[in-house]
Protein backbone atom coordinates (compact mmCIF):
# COMPACT_ATOMS: atom_id res chain seq x y z
CA UNK A 1 0.00 0.00 0.00
CA UNK A 2 1.18 3.66 -0.49
CA UNK A 3 0.20 4.60 3.10
CA UNK A 4 1.53 7.95 4.76
CA UNK A 5 1.14 8.29 7.97
CA UNK A 6 -0.09 11.28 10.27
CA UNK A 7 -0.38 11.72 13.77
CA UNK A 8 -2.75 13.51 15.25
CA UNK A 9 -3.17 14.42 19.08
CA UNK A 10 -6.48 13.19 20.98
CA UNK A 11 -7.95 15.57 23.34
CA UNK A 12 -10.18 14.76 26.59
CA UNK A 13 -13.20 16.05 25.41
CA UNK A 14 -13.06 14.23 22.23
CA UNK A 15 -14.39 10.89 24.61
CA UNK A 16 -18.21 10.63 25.09
CA UNK A 17 -19.97 9.10 28.27
CA UNK A 18 -19.39 5.63 26.61
CA UNK A 19 -15.77 6.57 27.24
CA UNK A 20 -14.57 6.46 23.59
CA UNK A 21 -14.14 8.76 21.25
CA UNK A 22 -17.36 9.76 19.37
CA UNK A 23 -18.21 10.19 15.57
CA UNK A 24 -18.06 14.02 15.58
CA UNK A 25 -14.82 13.68 17.61
CA UNK A 26 -13.85 11.16 14.62
CA UNK A 27 -14.58 13.65 11.75
CA UNK A 28 -12.48 16.01 13.65
CA UNK A 29 -9.83 14.12 13.73
CA UNK A 30 -9.85 12.99 9.90
CA UNK A 31 -10.23 16.62 9.44
CA UNK A 32 -7.07 17.39 11.02
CA UNK A 33 -5.73 14.36 9.30
CA UNK A 34 -6.32 15.47 5.75
CA UNK A 35 -5.04 19.22 6.46
CA UNK A 36 -2.14 17.92 7.70
CA UNK A 37 -1.73 15.27 4.43
CA UNK A 38 -2.62 18.05 2.10
CA UNK A 39 -0.08 20.35 3.68
CA UNK A 40 2.66 18.31 3.87
CA UNK A 41 1.63 16.43 0.11
CA UNK A 42 -0.89 19.01 -1.48
CA UNK A 43 1.45 22.15 -1.64
CA UNK A 44 4.55 23.05 -2.89
CA UNK A 45 6.51 25.84 -4.87
CA UNK A 46 4.42 24.89 -7.86
CA UNK A 47 1.10 24.45 -6.45
CA UNK A 48 -1.07 27.51 -6.19
CA UNK A 49 -3.79 28.17 -4.24
CA UNK A 50 -6.30 25.81 -4.73
CA UNK A 51 -10.26 25.50 -3.72
CA UNK A 52 -11.96 22.55 -3.02
CA UNK A 53 -14.27 21.02 -0.47
CA UNK A 54 -15.47 18.01 1.19
CA UNK A 55 -18.17 16.39 -1.34
CA UNK A 56 -18.60 12.86 0.70
CA UNK A 57 -17.63 11.59 3.55
CA UNK A 58 -17.96 7.88 4.92
CA UNK A 59 -16.70 5.90 8.09
CA UNK A 60 -16.70 2.60 8.70
CA UNK A 61 -16.13 1.73 12.59
CA UNK A 62 -14.36 -1.05 13.35
CA UNK A 63 -13.61 -0.83 17.05
CA UNK A 64 -13.89 1.59 19.64
CA UNK A 65 -11.24 3.95 19.89
CA UNK A 66 -10.18 4.86 23.40
CA UNK A 67 -8.71 8.00 24.75
CA UNK A 68 -5.04 8.01 25.00
CA UNK A 69 -2.22 10.37 25.30
CA UNK A 70 -0.34 8.97 22.45
CA UNK A 71 -1.69 10.72 18.99
CA UNK A 72 -3.69 8.72 16.95
CA UNK A 73 -1.93 6.88 14.11
CA UNK A 74 -4.34 7.89 11.02
CA UNK A 75 -2.94 6.29 7.21
CA UNK A 76 -3.41 8.02 4.75
CA UNK A 77 -3.49 7.80 0.69
CA UNK A 78 -5.19 8.97 -2.52
CA UNK A 79 -7.63 6.16 -3.73
CA UNK A 80 -8.65 7.79 -6.88
CA UNK A 81 -8.07 10.76 -8.63
CA UNK A 82 -10.74 12.41 -11.14
CA UNK A 83 -11.24 14.79 -13.78
CA UNK A 84 -12.16 17.69 -10.85
CA UNK A 85 -12.05 15.56 -7.60
CA UNK A 86 -10.34 12.82 -5.50
CA UNK A 87 -10.69 10.41 -2.55
CA UNK A 88 -8.41 10.33 0.37
CA UNK A 89 -8.33 7.24 2.11
CA UNK A 90 -7.85 6.45 6.02
CA UNK A 91 -6.66 3.70 8.33
CA UNK A 92 -7.20 5.01 12.32
CA UNK A 93 -5.18 3.10 14.74
CA UNK A 94 -5.81 2.76 18.34
CA UNK A 95 -2.69 2.75 20.62
CA UNK A 96 -2.74 -0.92 20.70
CA UNK A 97 -1.93 -0.80 17.18
CA UNK A 98 -5.77 -1.94 16.30
CA UNK A 99 -7.75 -0.36 13.19
CA UNK A 100 -10.87 1.44 14.97
CA UNK A 101 -12.00 2.86 11.86
CA UNK A 102 -11.78 2.97 7.90
CA UNK A 103 -12.85 6.04 6.26
CA UNK A 104 -12.72 7.99 2.39
CA UNK A 105 -13.03 11.79 2.03
CA UNK A 106 -14.39 12.93 -1.72
CA UNK A 107 -12.67 16.08 -2.20
CA UNK A 108 -13.93 18.47 -5.33
CA UNK A 109 -11.81 21.28 -6.70
CA UNK A 110 -14.44 24.03 -7.31
CA UNK A 111 -13.36 27.71 -9.56
CA UNK A 112 -13.99 29.59 -5.66
CA UNK A 113 -13.43 33.29 -7.25
CA UNK A 114 -16.24 32.97 -9.47
CA UNK A 115 -18.78 30.42 -10.09
CA UNK A 116 -18.07 27.80 -7.18
CA UNK A 117 -18.61 25.12 -9.52
CA UNK A 118 -16.72 22.19 -10.21
CA UNK A 119 -12.91 23.00 -11.87
CA UNK A 120 -10.21 20.62 -13.23
CA UNK A 121 -7.70 19.14 -10.81
CA UNK A 122 -4.46 22.25 -11.33
CA UNK A 123 -1.75 19.90 -13.42
CA UNK A 124 0.65 20.56 -10.66
CA UNK A 125 -2.04 19.42 -8.03
CA UNK A 126 -2.46 16.52 -9.68
CA UNK A 127 1.46 15.70 -10.50
CA UNK A 128 1.42 15.79 -6.06
CA UNK A 129 -1.17 13.30 -5.80
CA UNK A 130 -0.63 10.60 -8.50
CA UNK A 131 2.62 9.44 -6.45
CA UNK A 132 0.36 8.86 -3.64
CA UNK A 133 -1.86 6.50 -5.14
CA UNK A 134 -3.00 3.55 -3.81
CA UNK A 135 -5.64 1.10 -2.73
CA UNK A 136 -8.91 1.79 -2.64
CA UNK A 137 -10.34 1.83 1.39
CA UNK A 138 -11.75 -1.72 2.42
CA UNK A 139 -15.39 -1.07 3.57
CA UNK A 140 -17.24 -3.98 4.72
CA UNK A 141 -19.77 -3.16 2.74
CA UNK A 142 -20.05 -1.20 -0.63
CA UNK A 143 -22.80 0.47 -1.94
Amino acid sequence: MNNHEVLVPMRWSDMDALQHINNVSMLRLLEEARIRFMMRFGSGPDTDRVTMFVAHQEIDYVRPLLYSLEPVRILMRVTRIGRSGFDLGYEVLGADGQTAALSETSMVVVDGAASGRPATIPEALRAQLEPLLGEPVGFRRRR
